[in-house]
């Protein structure tokens, strides 16, 4: 949510169940409006917040300049006032995915150590540890690229690769609202061109639809719970890999569209026994189904 306009998106969260105050929102605008003119960022945006055990991650993001992507700085907040800036690890090739397999809660000190799950490669592998600042860094930014969505035509691509934000996006139309397949990835394209263009209609546009599908994501089609309000104007999307992360967007509005993450930081690996099950109850009740039919 971008804090030019947080008070009437914060308006938006009752619609999947989520608050802040009156007093947290006015908080939360005066300082990152104070943040923005110190970093001299271009546009910075609130994202939520991550429940600690000690304490509450407020989390933002912000670039100095037009492109979203390109020297992206993350911040975090444990008072919602003062803000500092997240650094990653010192070596870029530390991260990987078995940070997202720690299981344990944050625990709002970050200078906490959590030990990875050990490899068993070697006869006495050497113990790990991931520094709770690092993790909040990991997580923030595998939040962003994977639970995170925007609606097909905000994001636009420039000859010179630029990722900005289009202007004359007016929005999705009501009809275009429900289709999983008009959302996209809040980052950088990571698939080919080609892959991303497979499947769309003959007068697609590269620029806007150059961006990863989210319907795409594995398990195809099952990543995410689109639903659309009784109004049939208002587009919630909930990241089933990260419970707590929700997109929204309103019909026929450019402005109003965020996304707004609130939970424990953990990545939900049981969704794919999940979706598999929900397959298993599919198939019996067809062939329940079947067999009715067959011998009434």
């Amino acid at each position: 949510m971008e804090i030019t306009n947080l008070a009437e998106s914060v308006s938006y969260l009752a619609n999947f169940f989520h608050t802040l105050p009156p007093e947290t929102v006015l908080r939360l605008e005066c300082s990152l409006t104070l943040l923005q003119r110190e970093q001299h960022l271009a546009a910075l945006y609130f994202f939520g917040q991550l429940e600690a055990q000690s304490a509450t991650y407020w989390l933002a993001f912000g670039t100095p300049e037009a492109d979203l992507f390109r020297e992206q700085k993350l911040f975090y907040s444990r008072n919602a006032t003062d803000w500092f800036l997240l650094l990653g690890p010192t070596n870029p090739s530390e991260p990987s995915e078995d940070w997202s397999l720690l299981c344990e809660n944050f625990t709002g000190e970050v200078g906490n150590r959590f030990r990875l799950p050990v490899k068993q490669r070697d006869a006495e592998p050497s113990p790990s540890y991931v520094l709770e600042q690092e993790r909040l860094w990991y997580v923030f930014r595998a939040l962003l690229r994977e639970a995170c969505c925007v609606p097909r035509g905000l994001l636009y691509r420039t000859d010179t690769k630029e990722t900005v934000r289009n202007t004359l996006f007016r929005g999705l139309t009501e009809e275009q609202l429900g289709a999983l397949a008009n959302y996209q990835h809040f980052r950088q394209p990571e698939r080919d061109a080609e892959e991303n263009l497979a499947g769309r209609p003959t007068d697609c546009n590269l620029s806007m639809d150059v961006f990863d599908r989210i319907e795409d994501l594995v398990p195809r089609g099952r990543c995410f719970s689109l639903r659309v309000d009784d109004s049939s104007r208002l587009a919630t999307c909930s990241s089933l890999w990260w419970l707590g992360a929700v997109s929204f967007h309103k019909a026929n509005s450019g402005d109003v569209c965020g996304f707004y993450y609130r939970g424990d930081g953990r990545k939900n690996w049981d969704l794919p026994f999940m979706v598999g099950g929900h397959e298993r109850e599919v198939s019996n009740a067809e062939k329940i189904k079947i067999e009715i039919e067959e011998n009434p």
